[in-house]
């Protein structure tokens, strides 16, 4: 079951739309007709508006409210362009250079270890976090380096992202701002608990449910935004993390009475049902049209979820009204995709696959709209729409991305966000999933340890590897000087837990012997360098070895 159904489902609650503020509404409807933005290929960017007018909803980046939330201190975590440097350099000496006897061992000192999933996109720079309200919601904006274009999250709805457009003009929000269950948001599903009647027992694979196909009746189904009653979910903290806004949510379960045995549904209550799982998204600035949406899921339950179809983010997009229209769906090579096979409740969808890992929607004439790429290298993805017709008007689209969540375990994912004409959006995704650098870590040898060998017998080194594209093997250097070459290729379902989808997996794990043979009596040091196709470079660890 997925999100789009919610479009069609009665919210009792509290409807908004970007650009025509908020209503008391019995079923979320589009906007009306009309409203794109027109202009030369990407000339949208370049042509700023003086309209800084409520323009409803989060689109108001000139309703700033209040000073940045207090940031965490630190900088931006990204991996510095100096470690591949490091990773290259060439050593003053050869491994087998002078010994003790000489006098001229010299001191031998590893870096300590960087997190691996920090191995990332350097930042463009922290623009600024303002708030602003608008339209009876409280919403929170990252501003772009240069303060052109803006990314805005809906404190009163989960974080999920309500606005991507410039600053200067409201009526450029590319996103669908329509009910909790649109945006820019994480939804999770499972098939053991897939509807309410089975999903109490986790059941539904077995006997599933009598209840109907209606959204209405979903199972365990954390939404980021919040639930069918209007409900939003709680965002439990935001704020500053690096050049980054960070906001920290508690989802709520769609269905209030998702755990219930039978078919009964009870009125909206006051509160929704809270999940006893976290999401975390990060936004940041990797150029100036590209944000990276950093996305993490953690559990607080006892039970586990298999693996399934998750929505991980999925992006709804602006339909008209005071905001663009963008029913284009185009692939990596632009091509387009239709949309054409009959879904439930009058929507048409298909799953389709781009020569990228990236697709976008656009306006008709292909010079205005978004595009999402996927950090893990998925080129299969999926697309509803509804032709206002037979469904309310809309469209969206996800990666088909496939996981479980483990009792207690961590999820992780990255997305980037690019805006503009198709042409932009090709050359800013393209050049940001071309620099990407891969991250892993070594594993052994363990981390701040120091690794003792007989001169002349190897020593074995382990560890992982992960990249938008695979990574065929990492080098071995000893002082500087490359030893050994290992394959990618170890089977390593922990890692792809974790890091799901991501490309190779699950055989993303390294092993293998080092030799020593030629080495001096000094103290040596160790490098594990992954590099990927387009030569992009990280250093996994350094170890302190010593005969």
């Amino acid at each position: 079951m997925d999100r789009w159904l919610r479009s069609a489902v009665a919210v009792l609650g509290l409807t908004c739309s970007i650009g025509v503020g908020c209503s008391s509404a019995g079923e979320s409807k589009p906007g009306p007709a009309g409203g794109s933005l027109d202009g030369s290929a990407d000339a949208e960017l370049d042509a700023h508006s003086s309209d800084t007018g409520s323009g409803g909803g989060a689109t108001d980046a000139s309703g700033e409210t209040g000073a940045n939330p207090s940031p965490e201190a630190g900088s931006d975590a990204g991996i510095d362009a100096s470690q591949d440097a490091q990773g290259d350099a060439a050593p003053d000496a050869s491994p087998d250079g002078p010994g003790p006897e000489s006098g001229s061992c010299t001191p031998v000192v590893p870096a300590p270890d960087k997190d691996a999933w920090q191995m990332r996109l350097p930042s463009a720079g922290f623009g600024g976090i303002v708030t602003a309200s608008s339209g009876g919601h409280n919403d929170v904006f990252l501003k772009s380096p240069t303060d052109y274009i803006r990314i805005g999250a809906r404190l009163d709805w989960g974080g999920t992202v309500v606005f991507f457009g410039l600053t200067s003009n409201p009526q450029s929000n590319v996103i669908d701002a329509n009910d909790t269950g649109r945006e820019l948001q994480i939804a999770l599903y499972d098939p053991t608990r897939a509807m309410q009647q089975c999903a109490w027992n986790a059941s539904c694979q077995s006997s599933p449910s009598t209840c109907g196909n209606s959204i209405t009746f979903l199972g365990w189904d954390p939404v980021q935004g919040g639930d069918e009653c209007g409900h939003g979910a709680p965002v439990l903290s935001y704020g500053q993390v690096g050049d980054g806004l960070q906001v920290l949510v508690q989802p709520l379960q769609w269905n209030p009475d998702w755990a219930k045995p039978d078919c009964t549904q009870s009125s909206c209550g006051a509160q929704g049902v809270p999940v006893q799982v976290q999401y975390r998204m990060v936004f940041r600035f990797v150029s100036e049209h590209v944000v990276e949406v950093e996305t993490e899921v953690s559990s607080q339950e006892s039970f586990s979820h298999p693996s399934t179809a998750q929505e991980f983010p999925t992006l709804y997009v602006s339909h008209g009204g005071s905001v663009p229209d963008l029913p284009l769906l185009l692939d990596a090579a632009g091509q387009t995709v239709g949309l054409s096979t009959p879904g439930n409740d009058g929507f048409y969808y298909d799953n389709f696959t781009s020569p990228g890992p990236w697709v976008t929607w656009q306006n008709t004439a292909s010079n205005y709209g978004v595009g999402i790429a996927m950090d893990q290298g998925v080129r299969d993805f999926q697309g509803w729409r509804g032709d206002g017709v037979t469904a309310p008007y809309f469209h969206n689209v996800r990666a088909r991305v496939a996981f479980g969540l483990a009792a207690g375990g961590v999820v992780r994912g990255l997305s980037y966000l690019a805006l503009g004409g198709f042409a932009t959006v090709q050359s800013e995704l393209e050049k940001a999933l071309g620099k990407r650098p891969p991250f892993g870590t070594v594993d052994s040898p363990a981390s701040g340890t120091t690794t003792t060998y007989t001169p002349g017998s190897p020593i074995q080194v382990a560890g992982w590897a992960l990249d938008t594209d695979p990574v065929a093997q990492v080098d071995i250097q000893v002082d500087g000087v490359s030893v050994a070459q290992l394959p990618v290729s170890g089977n390593r379902p922990d890692v792809c837990a974790v890091y799901p989808m991501y490309a190779g997996c699950p055989n993303v794990g390294f092993a293998g012997s080092v030799p020593t043979d030629g080495l001096s009596s000094c103290a040596h040091l160790l490098r594990v360098v992954a590099r990927d196709a387009q030569g992009n470079a990280s250093v996994l660890g350094e170890r302190l070895i010593t005969p």
